[in-house]
């Protein structure tokens, strides 16, 4: 990117925080309304008094939303590594919570998840959703490859390029943290998800959960990374097991500039700006 000639000189002018914007398309074949999702609805099947009418029960799911990675900055490691740190919340818009209860194979010694979805009759749908992890760091149990980071080169456009680096599906204790939308018509002030156990976790409507910058697992390894401007993009539900409302709108993205040692948040703007400077 011409932008390196002068990013050395040029970087110490931003301050801006960045602005979160979508990333990735939908996933394959995800709808919007859950019931035409292959699998669905699932094996226990409608109660018999919903199959007495044509017009399918209304169904309250989830909506899985990220913020804006956030508090993002380079720790240097033993032997020069450096470390891409960020803080990262997922949070529930849509009309129903994400709850997730757990079933001990003592056979198999798995935890498998079903994802329990309410319904306007008062009933609850179940779905097979993934398994519940033990996360020997942490100390506690997590539902597994719940988020997805990447570090992503920026095309002449400023559209996502390619992947730089890319963590793995990372586990999550899903539990209630951080009072996001108030105003959402199903939000409750009592937190009901929380404890990480390998019973019952889940997301409250208008609730996020936040997992902190100095936690295991919220780094990138950039010690290869070249300077230059990047954009940082965080993904809930990337394999799309989770039924929800809305599969558009999982990704969140902040740009960033690195710099040797140094990271510092930009905005689109800046980065438009800078490179405009050096035609």
């Amino acid at each position: 990117m011409a932008v390196m000639a002068s990013l050395s000189a040029w970087i110490f002018f931003i301050f801006a925080p960045a602005h979160a914007s979508q990333g990735h398309p939908p996933p394959s074949g995800a709808s919007g309304n859950g019931w035409d999702q292959p699998g669905f609805p699932p094996s226990n099947g409608p109660d018999p008094d919903e199959q007495q009418s044509d017009t399918p029960p209304a169904i309250f799911l989830p909506d899985l939303r990220t913020l804006q990675p956030s508090d993002l900055y380079i720790k240097i490691l033993a032997g020069g590594k450096r470390s891409l740190r960020l803080a990262n919340t997922i949070w529930n818009s849509g009309q129903g919570p994400l709850e997730l209860k757990g079933e001990f194979n003592p056979a198999t010694h798995q935890t498998r998840v079903h994802q329990y979805i309410n319904t306007a009759s008062g009933n609850q749908h179940e779905h097979l959703v993934g398994e519940f992890v033990w996360h020997p760091t942490h100390d506690h149990w997590h539902f597994d490859e719940l988020t997805l980071y990447e570090l992503w080169t920026l095309k002449p456009d400023y559209s996502l390029g390619r992947v730089v680096l890319s963590s793995d599906k990372l586990s999550y204790c899903v539990m209630d943290t951080d009072i996001i939308d108030r105003e959402n018509p199903g939000f409750v002030p009592r937190r009901k998800y929380g404890g990480c156990d390998q019973q019952l976790q889940g997301l409250s409507v208008g609730w996020g959960d936040t997992y902190k910058s100095h936690l295991d697992g919220q780094a990138l390894d950039v010690s290869g990374v070249p300077d230059g401007f990047y954009a940082l993009t965080s993904t809930v539900n990337p394999n799309a097991v989770i039924f929800e409302e809305n599969y558009s709108n999982n990704s969140a993205q902040a740009f960033l500039a690195i710099w040797g040692d140094r990271m510092i948040d930009v905005t689109l703007q800046q980065i438009k700006m800078a490179e405009c400077g050096l035609d």
